[in-house]
């Protein structure tokens, strides 16, 4: 497995196009030295004047058959509302078909095209007898260093979401565990330091809860740990993600319709894995990072873990079974011990597609967040990257307290208590002692039934770009 790639040319100049679809973006009618320069028709500037200057000052697109810079279609993009850019930008981008060539004078919004250019073009054709490729091309004049350097970043980031996109849209059956550990550790990584840890050695170091989620499956899990340390002298973040390659609900099994998506269950490790290989050539981070992901599958069979079975975790804690189907939380659980007692890292993020609760209180365009360090989740609140948008949910010590168990130190789930999200995370907080813990559920964000801005139907590479973002200077 390599980075997921995507054909996408730079030019820095409109007459090098080849690609059949030229599409211009109108920023306002006082600024159209450019469309003087290429003898527009008048026609169609008189349309981009009449559309421009209506009273309801809409958004619009005019499409054309006119050959233009050798495309065969040209088509003239306003957007009035700059608080939604990227979502109006992506929904035209979407209507048209074919490869795209887009010339933009723009230079601070040079990164929102590319974003909406690149992300609203993908597509899974992995399986289909019959592909269709499309090339990409982005016309910036007066190019210089800077702008050229910026630019092969973004693409390199994006590189890693359209990879995260892949994994998580992959069939459940072509991705196990250790075969899908094997096929990352071949990713090009430079920087980062990538060790698998397999079921003896889970065994002995006593990841008994991970291995209580995999035991249903004749699959054996395992563990990937990655590491970019500088300097020890600097604070460590570390980052836990869960991979669930197929979440059949255990002996509680999930009815057949919540079944249909669950080879998605594992993007929260795929989101995790994305923007670790993104930092790999980063030299400015402003901390250690290190990250470990959990890949199991959560499946039926004769030593499947069981309800009120009762676990030892990492840490030591035991756990009662309350249900087989709040999996994610055991997983993440033993990686949070983990990378606790290994890296003593200041801060500790984990992603998961944890819960259902969290796509019913927030729907599919926002992630929930929630957590005891409040400064980081201030900062990514604040600072939202491209258009992933986060949600703060609450998390308080009566949430922490319901979730102790009677005859074991804590209960996977909680009957009684609602707030489903909260909970899944209150659970986290008995497996952290000094660390402190920010936990993203992107269940609703991750995988969606419906396009929405950039953001495609099925897997969406929610969350690499707010992790990239923020661990990165």
């Amino acid at each position: 497995m390599i980075p997921a790639s995507f054909s996408l040319d730079i030019l820095n100049n409109p007459e090098n196009n080849t690609l059949e679809n030229f599409v211009i973006e109108v920023e306002e009618l006082s600024n159209l030295d450019f469309f003087k320069r290429i003898h527009l028709p008048e026609d169609i500037m008189t349309e981009i004047e009449s559309n421009s200057q209506s009273a309801e000052k809409a958004s619009f697109i005019i499409s054309t058959y006119c050959p233009f810079f050798h495309a065969k279609h040209l088509h003239i993009v306003y957007i009035h509302d700059k608080k939604s850019y990227t979502k109006e930008l992506s929904d035209m981008l979407g209507k048209i078909k074919g490869d795209i060539a887009f010339y933009t004078s723009k230079r601070e919004q040079i990164i929102s095209i590319l974003d909406s250019l690149v992300l609203t073009a993908y597509t899974f054709e992995q399986y289909l007898t019959k592909k269709t490729p499309r090339k990409l091309a982005l016309i910036v004049e007066n190019q210089d260093e800077a702008i050229r350097m910026e630019i092969a970043d973004r693409k390199e980031l994006l590189s890693c979401i359209y990879l995260v996109r892949d994994m998580v849209n992959t069939p459940a059956s072509h991705k196990y565990p250790r075969r899908l550990a094997e096929q990352i550790m071949k990713l090009p990584f430079r920087n980062t330091k990538v060790t698998l840890m397999e079921k003896k050695e889970l065994e002995t170091k006593g990841f008994n809860l991970l291995l209580g989620v995999g035991s249903g499956s004749d699959k054996d899990p395992c563990v990937l740990v990655f590491e970019r340390i500088f300097d020890k002298n600097l604070p460590t973040i570390a980052l836990a993600g869960k991979w669930v390659t197929f979440d059949a609900g255990g002996l509680q099994i999930k009815p057949d319709d919540a079944m249909l998506d669950m080879k998605s269950d594992m993007a929260g490790a795929a989101t995790v894995v994305g923007a670790i290989l993104a930092l790999d050539s980063k030299t400015n981070l402003r901390t250690n990072v290190v990250a470990a992901i959990g890949l199991t599958e959560n499946l039926l069979g004769g030593s499947a873990m069981k309800p009120l079975d009762i676990i030892r975790g990492y840490n030591g804690k035991t756990v009662e079974i309350g249900h087989t189907d709040a999996e994610g939380r055991l997983v993440l659980a033993d990686l949070l011990g983990y990378l606790e007692a290994t890296y003593s890292p200041e801060t500790i993020v984990s992603v998961a597609t944890l819960t259902g609760a969290v796509l019913h209180a927030l729907g599919q365009n926002y992630a929930g967040i929630m957590g005891n360090n409040e400064g980081i989740i201030a900062e990514i609140l604040s600072n939202p990257a491209g258009e992933e948008r986060f949600w703060q949910l609450p998390l308080d010590a009566d949430m922490i307290d319901k979730t102790k168990g009677e005859i074991s130190d804590v209960k996977n789930v909680t009957s009684g208590y609602k707030a489903g999200s909260s909970m899944g995370a209150a659970f986290l907080m008995h497996f952290v002692k000094d660390s402190k813990l920010v936990h993203m559920d992107i269940a609703g964000t991750a995988y969606r039934t419906s396009a929405y801005s950039y953001f495609p139907k099925g897997a969406t590479g929610f969350g690499v770009m707010t992790l990239v973002e923020f661990l990165k200077a």
